[in-house]
């Protein structure tokens, strides 16, 4: 079966790590450590199981080299369709950060959730139209191949390529969040309702229907012992599916909680600066280690220079550290990592995305009037939840 691919989608409170592969119109493609698992695992299905049954009489090594190649292409084929999310919101004018391929396909981190129903429709729709293509390609090109008979292990790899695209589409088209069917249906409620929340939730039920559906597949494949790998995938991808159904209405809920709240009225004004020429020994022992604080603002005579964080400082050589400023290791000042006291929190979150800083500057006059953290932004919705009960 084709793995699932995750919708696009911002990440906010928790981030993917992985290893960089390459960089595709200005995106950059990351493997999490899951992703060489699913990799290895459909690689072996391929190599000892598809291609010996249909294909004997090879030897070891021409299975393998057939399974692993069949394996790349099929996630080369994800990523594609990503890339298809990703460049048309890019086009829409919605920066994407990167994309992650992992377990369970491959996620697009849009970093600013659509304005508008049209937008998230295009975005939406782009991924499936490219599997339809993939597809129809892989079809095509198997039914040419087949025809002379001469290259039989082509052909079954095509075959299941084709069939694993097709797969690929006919899931993701299915009407819950967060699969791209699901956004799909919510861009048109959004359209016509005119209320993302309520969108929102419709798409966000459905996504969990569709889920305790695939569940419930898992659990009597089990209990009939008629499909034990498969049930258990099945299992896998309904709590996955249902959870990230609940983080998007959840998202939608945080965004218009934080719509109308402007910076000022969260902001933390006692700041700990931190100057620019201090190596970055003495930040460790005189800042990070006794206000244990994650990052801090770089400010010189009042004026500031940019961010220092636990990150940046983990990114220079160890035996380094008592030779190099602050000023050479920090992040400098920019529109990524500042705002103004009239900015919404919404604004706060989109930057926080970009930059993966969980501290961000509070800038007036090109003077530091405070700092926004992503656990200020938590403590406040967590209150604001509690006082509505």
């Amino acid at each position: 079966m084709a793995t699932p691919k995750a919708a696009h989608g911002v990440s906010f409170l928790r981030r993917r790590r992985g290893i960089p592969l390459f960089t595709v119109f200005g995106i950059r493609i990351i493997a999490d450590y899951s992703w060489f698992l699913i990799v290895a695992l459909i690689a072996v299905t391929l190599s000892i199981g598809w291609f010996p049954t249909e294909l004997p009489g090879r030897s070891p090594l021409q299975y393998w080299l057939l399974g692993l190649i069949t394996a790349l292409f099929f996630f080369a084929s994800v990523l594609v369709h990503e890339l298809s999310h990703s460049v048309v919101a890019v086009l829409r004018g919605i920066p994407v950060r990167r994309i992650t391929l992992f377990l369970f396909g491959g996620v697009a981190e849009i970093t600013k959730e659509p304005t508008d129903p049209s937008t998230e429709l295009r975005v939406a729709i782009a991924g499936p139209a490219m599997s339809a293509v993939l597809a129809a390609g892989f079809w095509i090109s198997y039914l040419l191949v087949g025809t002379g008979g001469n290259r039989p292990g082509l052909e079954l790899a095509l075959m299941y390529l084709a069939w694993a695209n097709s797969l690929l589409l006919a899931f993701n088209l299915l009407p819950g969040l967060p699969l791209d069917g699901g956004r799909i249906v919510r861009a048109l409620l959004w359209k016509g309702s005119g209320s993302l929340r309520r969108a929102t939730l419709i798409a966000s039920t459905s996504g969990k229907v569709i889920a305790g559906l695939l569940a419930a597949l898992g659990v009597l494949a089990l209990l009939t012992k008629t499909a034990i790998i498969p049930g258990l995938w099945f299992i896998f991808i309904a709590l996955f599916l249902s959870r990230t159904a609940d983080t998007s209405y959840k998202h939608v809920l945080m965004r218009e909680a934080l719509r109308g709240i402007s910076i000022s009225s969260i902001m933390v004004t006692d700041v700990v600066a931190v100057p620019p020429d201090i190596t970055l020994s003495e930040l460790i022992d005189s800042y990070l280690l006794r206000h244990h604080y994650t990052a801090y603002p770089v400010v010189e005579s009042g004026r500031p220079l940019g961010v220092i964080s636990v990150g940046l400082v983990k990114r220079v050589p160890r035996a380094t550290w008592r030779s190099t400023t602050v000023r050479e290791a920090m992040q400098p000042v920019s529109e990524e990592i500042a705002l103004s006291p009239d900015d919404a929190l919404p604004e706060a979150m989109h930057k926080m995305s970009v930059s993966g800083l969980s501290k961000l500057l509070v800038i007036e006059d090109e003077e530091l009037v405070g700092v926004v953290t992503k656990r200020d932004i938590a403590t406040y919705l967590q209150i604001r939840s509690d006082l509505s009960r």
